[in-house]
């Protein structure tokens, strides 16, 4: 999955089931769901909070237009 973010598009880690159970989710990403290029849904748009250190799906929020 990639997000674009105030820093550009950047692609979030796998997650990882065993790490995510001992991680405390300090260093998050925020970003809009995107492709490998940059393109984003146009019919809404897929807000995400990502870890990345262990790639858990802290928070999401669905948009449609």
């Amino acid at each position: 999955m990639y997000l674009l973010t105030e820093d550009g598009i950047k692609e979030t880690p796998k997650r990882k089931r065993i790490k995510s159970l001992f991680c405390k989710h300090q260093n998050r990403i925020s970003g809009v769901h995107c492709s490998e290029n940059g393109l984003v849904r146009i019919s809404g748009m897929d807000e995400y909070t990502v870890c990345a250190e262990c790639g858990t799906i802290l928070e999401e929020s669905h948009h449609n237009y």
